[in-house]
C-alpha cells in the first residue's frame, strides 16, 4: 500500500487506485508512519483524533473507529491498550524526509513534495494533532535546508539548479533572515551582490528554528512581495518561458536583499491561477503584487498595493526582437530597481496599513463598492469611507475616496448641485494636507476643479498627480478627462489610451472617458465601441444615444435615450449644458447636437 501525505491524504493500492478508508484512520496511519515509533496507546490515539472532545466521548469515538477499521486489512492492529502500524506493508511519500538517509532523495523531489504541502487538506489545530502537523512541516523544511546547503553551488543539471532556487525561496518565505540560504540566491549583480552572513554564527541544519519565527509580515520595513509569473501569448520575438525566467531573476535579485520578504515562486503560481486571489493574498500576508504580462509591445509590469487594491506603478519595458534572452539579467536589474523605488515611495501608506488595518479594510470595501457606477453603490461607498475615517481620522486615502463619491454623484445625477463639488474639493484638500506626497488627493482635487469649471486649476492639480506618480493610471485617466473638457480631445484621447494600456482591466470610467474623447474628435463608431467595453453601460447611455444619433442611427439613439430617461427622469438638457464645464463653445454645441438628434 502507498500512503500519500503531500497534497490530499489518501491510501493507494498496488494498482494505484485509491482505497476506501476512513479519514480518521488515514490520519492515524500518517501519524504512525512519520513517528519514531509505529505504535501508539489508545489514550494517545483518542487525544490525537478528538483532542477537543471530552475524554469519555473521545474514547467512545475511538472504539467506533476501530470497529470500522478492522475490516480494512492488517495495516493497523489493535490490542486492548495499543494500536500498531505494520510498516512492512506500507510505503509513504514522507519517507523522502527520512533524516537517517538525507542525501538519498534528490533536492528536486523534496521541493516537489513541499510544494504540494504535507497534509494540505488539514489545518494546524490545537492539541496533539496540531503540534504533530506543525512539527512535521518544520522538520521537512529543516531537512530540505540541510540538503540545499550540502549541495555544490555548481550543480550540474538544470533540474537541480531550479530546485536550489525553489528550495531557497521556500525557506526564505518563512524565514527571511536566513543569511546562508540568501547567499545561494546571489546572481552576482548590484542587486544581489555578496549577501552578508551573520558574523561569528554558524547555522547548522537544525538552526532554522532560531533563524526567525513565522512572521512573514510584521513591520513596514519588511513588506511581503509576490511576483506573479507573466501571462501572454507565445510569439517568435516574445518568448513566454524566457520572460518567466526573467521574473525569476527579478525575484532572486530582490530576495538577495535584506528588508524584503519574497513569496516563493510556487506560491506565486498558485495566486496567479486562483479564482480567489484576494483570499490567497490575505492568507500569505502579501503587501504588494508585482503583476507581469507579455504583449506585442514588450513586458508590462504593474505593482499593486494590496491593502488599497491600487496600482501604484505600471510601466512597459520594450524588448527588441531576439534580445530578451541575452538581455535578461540586465532587464532584471532595471525592473528590480524600479520595484524597490516604488516600495520606498509607498512606505508611509504601508505604515498606515500596519497601524490601522481596520481602516484599510473599510477603504478597500469602499473601492470595491465603487466598481459599479450606480448611485446606490457610490452612496454606499461614501458611508464606508466615513467608517474608515472613524478608524483613522488622518487616513488620506479615505478622504480621497470620499471626494470621489461626491464628484461621481454630481455626474450621475446631472443636476449641477454645487454643494457636492464643494464637498469633493474639501475632502480632496483634507487628503493632500494629510499626505502631500501621494497622488490620490491631487487627482481628486483636479476632478472637483474640473466640474467646478476651473479648468486651469484642474489641469495643474492633475499634472502634479502625474508628476508624483507617473504610472498611476487613475490619475492619468482624470488628466485625460480634464483635457477633453478643456477642448483638447485629441490630447485627452492620447492620455486615456495610455491609462488603458497601463491598466487594461481598469474601471468603467476609463472607457467612458475614451468614448467621450472619441466623440469629440468625430469618431462616433469608436465612441460606441468604447461604451460597449464597459461592464455597466447604463451610466453612459446618454453619450451612447448621442453617438448613435450622430451616425444617423435614430432608432438606437431613441432606444438609449428612453433607457437613460428611465434612470434619470429629471434630466434637463439646457440646465445640464449650462453647468457642464467645457471650455470652447464648438464642443458644447457638438454635444448638444447629438443629444437633440437623439430626442432629448
Amino acid at each position: 500500500m502507498f500512503l500519500q501525505t503531500f497534497g490530499r491524504l489518501r491510501l493507494l493500492d498496488a494498482a494505484g487506485d485509491e482505497a476506501k478508508y476512513p479519514r480518521k484512520g488515514l490520519l492515524l496511519i500518517a501519524y504512525l508512519a512519520t513517528s519514531a515509533s509505529a505504535e501508539i496507546s489508545r489514550e494517545e490515539a483518542a487525544e490525537f483524533l478528538w483532542g477537543n472532545d471530552h475524554r469519555a466521548v473521545a474514547f467512545t469515538n475511538l472504539r467506533k473507529l476501530i470497529s470500522r477499521l478492522r475490516p480494512h486489512g492488517s495495516l493497523l492492529t489493535f490490542s486492548p491498550t495499543h494500536i500498531s502500524l505494520d510498516r512492512k506493508q506500507l510505503v509513504c511519500d514522507a519517507d523522502a524526509f527520512d533524516a537517517t538517509h538525507p542525501a538519498e532523495t534528490p533536492l528536486s523531489s523534496l521541493v516537489d513534495l513541499i510544494n504540494r504541502t504535507f497534509l494540505a487538506d488539514t489545518n494546524e489545530a490545537d492539541g496533539l494533532s496540531g503540534r504533530w502537523l506543525k512539527e512535521q512541516r518544520q522538520r521537512q523544511l529543516e531537512l530540505m535546508r540541510a540538503r540545499l546547503l550540502e549541495m555544490s553551488a555548481n550543480t550540474a543539471t538544470s533540474v537541480e539548479v531550479a530546485a536550489r532556487r525553489q528550495a531557497a525561496f521556500y525557506i526564505l518565505e518563512r524565514f527571511p533572515d536566513d543569511q546562508l540560504v540568501r547567499s545561494t540566491l546571489s546572481i552576482g549583480s548590484k542587486m544581489g551582490a555578496s549577501p552578508r552572513v551573520v558574523e561569528g554564527k554558524s547555522q547548522s541544519a537544525g538552526a532554522i528554528a532560531v533563524v526567525g519565527t513565522e512572521r512573514p509580515f510584521q513591520s513596514p520595513k519588511q513588506p511581503r512581495v509576490a511576483l506573479l509569473p507573466p501571462i501572454g501569448v507565445y510569439a517568435s520575438q516574445l518568448d513566454l518561458p524566457t520572460a518567466s525566467a526573467l521574473i525569476d531573476d527579478v525575484a532572486i535579485g530582490l530576495c538577495a536583499l535584506r528588508g524584503l520578504s519574497i513569496v516563493a515562486p510556487y506560491t506565486a503560481e498558485r495566486i496567479r491561477a486562483s479564482d480567489d486571489k484576494l483570499l490567497l493574498l490575505e492568507r500569505y500576508d502579501v503587501s504588494y503584487v508585482v503583476d507581469t504580462k507579455l504583449t506585442g509591445e514588450g513586458l508590462v509590469v504593474q505593482i499593486i498595493f494590496v491593502p488599497s487594491d491600487n496600482v501604484i506603478y505600471a510601466d512597459r519595458f520594450e524588448i527588441a526582437r531576439g534580445l530578451l534572452s541575452s538581455h535578461r539579467k540586465a532587464l532584471a536589474e532595471i525592473v528590480a530597481d524600479r520595484i524597490l523605488a516604488e516600495l520606498k515611495r509607498n512606505e508611509s501608506a504601508l505604515s498606515d496599513y500596519e497601524y490601522h488595518p481596520d481602516a484599510y479594510q473599510r477603504y478597500l470595501f469602499g473601492v470595491q463598492q465603487m466598481s459599479r457606477l450606480t448611485l446606490p453603490s457610490v452612496r454606499g461607498a461614501r458611508k464606508t469611507f466615513r467608517e474608515a475615517l472613524q478608524q483613522n481620522a488622518n487616513f488620506s486615502h479615505a478622504y480621497s475616496g470620499l471626494a470621489k463619491t461626491y464628484s461621481l454623484e454630481w455626474v450621475l445625477t446631472a443636476r449641477g448641485d454645487p454643494e457636492l463639488l464643494r464637498k469633493a474639493e474639501e475632502s480632496a484638500r483634507f487628503a493632500i494636507e494629510r499626505n502631500p506626497e501621494i497622488a490620490y488627493g491631487f487627482k481628486e482635487l483636479g476632478v472637483a476643479k474640473l466640474y467646478l469649471g476651473e479648468l486651469d486649476e484642474s489641469l495643474d492639480a492633475l499634472s502634479r498627480a502625474e508628476e508624483l506618480s507617473p504610472h498611476y493610471a487613475d490619475a492619468i485617466y482624470s488628466f485625460a478627462d480634464s483635457l477633453i473638457h478643456a477642448s483638447r480631445p485629441k490630447d485627452g484621447l492620447e492620455k486615456i489610451d495610455k491609462a488603458i494600456a497601463l491598466n487594461p482591466l481598469g474601471p468603467d470610467e476609463y472607457f467612458w472617458c475614451a468614448a467621450g474623447a472619441s466623440y469629440f474628435v468625430g469618431a462616433f463608431d469608436k465612441a460606441i465601441s468604447r461604451i460597449q467595453s464597459m461592464s455597466n453601460q447604463p451610466s453612459a447611455y446618454r453619450l451612447l444615444a448621442a453617438s448613435c444619433a450622430m451616425l444617423g442611427d435614430t432608432k438606437r439613439a431613441h432606444h438609449y435615450r428612453r433607457k437613460d430617461k428611465e434612470a434619470n427622469p429629471q434630466f434637463d438638457l439646457q440646465k445640464w449644458l449650462a453647468v457642464l464645464p467645457i471650455r470652447e463653445p464648438w464642443q458644447k454645441e457638438m454635444y448638444r447636437e447629438g443629444l437633440v438628434k437623439a430626442g432629448y
